[in-house]
């Protein structure tokens, strides 16, 4: 058992985001090509909170944390705004900005916030801006030239769970693995298990 886990709490952006995403990252490659590592589709997700290293013993609570904070919530939908460069971390990254028009995954935020307080559990406390990374720029590549991408009039992403993610970098790129599972507006009606 390692002496850290890297985790984040994130959302799915099912397949249809998957696919749409997936349409727009090929249309850009050809205009940036090597400049940009793309990011592997299987790993689009909105980061709602980033935990960073965490004592293997927290998942249980950490899961906990997760579930009660949903049940404050009930499902709400997500929609693209555009895809484009953000942010200066690594002069940027190609994002696809999502916007939270019900206000419901800021007021998770809150709630998730309230409860790694009070658990004192030490965590990236960053402002929330939703949005799913598609690519980040190559070594010293400098910042990402790329023209937005409207994507407005795309299908809304109804969100009805969201996950507690265990996140291993490897020299190939990283491995994500949902180790807890929480139901938005749903109380537990049984104890469900924590990997």
């Amino acid at each position: 058992m390692p002496e850290t886990l890297r985790l984040f709490v994130g959302i799915d952006v099912g397949d249809a985001w998957t696919e749409r995403l997936c349409a727009v990252a090929d249309r850009l490659r050809d205009g940036l090509g090597r400049s940009v590592r793309w990011v592997r589709p299987e790993f689009y997700h909105v980061t709602v909170v980033f935990l960073g290293d965490q004592p293997p013993a927290s998942v249980a609570q950490l899961g906990e944390l997760l579930h009660a904070a949903a049940t404050r919530v009930e499902p709400f939908e997500l929609h693209l705004v555009d895809v484009g460069p953000i942010g200066r971390h690594e002069h940027g990254a190609l994002v696809a900005r999502v916007h939270d028009p019900s206000g419901q995954l800021q007021r998770f935020r809150v709630e998730l916030d309230r409860g790694l307080r009070q658990l004192g559990v030490p965590y990236d406390s960053k402002r929330l801006v939703p949005h799913v990374t598609i690519g980040r720029p190559r070594g010293r590549s400098g910042p990402l030239q790329a023209r937005s991408v409207n994507l407005q009039d795309d299908p809304p992403l109804l969100v009805r769970e969201v996950n507690l993610v265990k996140s291993d970098l490897l020299p190939t790129g990283p491995r994500y693995e949902t180790i807890a599972t929480a139901h938005f507006g749903i109380q537990r009606s049984h104890e469900e298990d924590v990997t």
